[in-house]
């Protein structure tokens, strides 16, 4: 791949995060700094933007000046903003393939030509199985003829004219500025809650609470992991996971909370060793992994009159 990481994903952008269907914004998450320690702030929209690739970042800076995303082309790439241009032209050539490169972390779900008897279609996938970067490669049959492609998958659809000229691009790529931009908008938004919110560290659990109202009745089942919690209570209004101290040293699980019949992520805020959740709940889950490889440890109320 020429333009290396060129298409957001990945990236633990917010993307996959911030992925995956069209990306989801993450949890909103403070940070305690607990004593003897030093934690780093979350990052902000300027520390998502450094670790794009250049030419992103030039086409943030150049959509700033002129309100319009740039389309970069050499004579053997090309790299789409992803929703700017409707339908972004493709040049292709009799025997060469044009590599058409999508989203990390996306699936094909279907392909449609125009003119299916003339042109060809192959869909491919490269990297890691776990988070593939999906590929469709186009050729035509003949010089001199065109059709137009949509390709669907699981995050976008995406619309194309192919022309079968004298030259073939070799790799087209994609970039996603609105993803981006709301990746950007949703760190800065998280790094101010994370300044403004600054939690006691010799209180973090109770939140300065009356003792007498908070609730231990929850269960707590699965594996025996590094980051199992050790306990989960309320005051009410609010859940507290106690995390152990081994989680440092492992994955940081995912929360998720039962709602109609399935789960959805849910909003948290971390103090300490805590995972503070601002509503009460009956069934969370912790998920960590992929896979085969993916561990769940649940969180069951057992007052469930409370």
């Amino acid at each position: 791949m020429k333009y290396s990481a060129l298409s957001l994903m990945g990236c633990g952008l917010v993307l996959s995060a911030c992925a995956s269907q069209p990306s989801a914004v993450p949890p909103r998450v403070t940070t305690e700094v607990p004593v003897g320690e030093t934690t780093p702030p979350p990052p902000t929209g300027a520390d998502l933007l450094r670790a794009q690739p250049a030419a992103v970042q030039q086409a943030i800076k150049k959509h700033q000046a002129s309100g319009k995303w740039p389309v970069y082309k050499t004579a053997e790439l090309a790299l789409y903003p992803y929703g700017a241009d409707p339908e972004p032209t493709v040049d292709c050539a009799p025997l060469r393939t044009t590599d058409i490169q999508l989203q990390p972390g996306e699936t094909i779900t279907d392909v449609a030509l125009g003119d299916s008897e003339r042109w060809m279609a192959t869909p491919a996938a490269s990297g890691d199985p776990r988070n593939a970067i999906p590929h469709l490669a186009v050729k035509p049959q003949a010089a001199g003829i065109a059709t137009n492609l949509t390709i669907y998958t699981t995050n976008h659809i995406y619309h194309l004219l192919l022309h079968s000229r004298g030259h073939a691009l070799e790799e087209v790529e994609f970039y996603y500025p609105d993803e981006l931009l709301a990746a950007m908008k949703a760190a800065d938004t998280a790094a101010a809650s994370a300044h403004q919110e600054t939690v006691d560290p010799t209180n973090a659990a109770s939140g300065n609470v009356d003792p007498s109202r908070l609730n231990f009745a929850y269960a707590i089942s699965g594996p025996n992991v590094p980051w199992r919690p050790t306990r989960a209570y309320d005051d009410g209004s609010r859940v507290f996971i106690q995390m152990p101290a081994a989680m440092k040293s492992s994955e940081a699980p995912a929360l998720l909370i039962g709602a109609g019949g399935g789960t959805q992520m849910v909003n948290y805020r971390v103090a300490g060793n805590y995972y503070v959740v601002d509503r009460l709940f009956s069934k969370a889950t912790l998920v960590a992994g992929v896979g085969r490889e993916q561990d769940r440890v649940t969180i069951s109320a057992t007052d469930q009159a409370r």
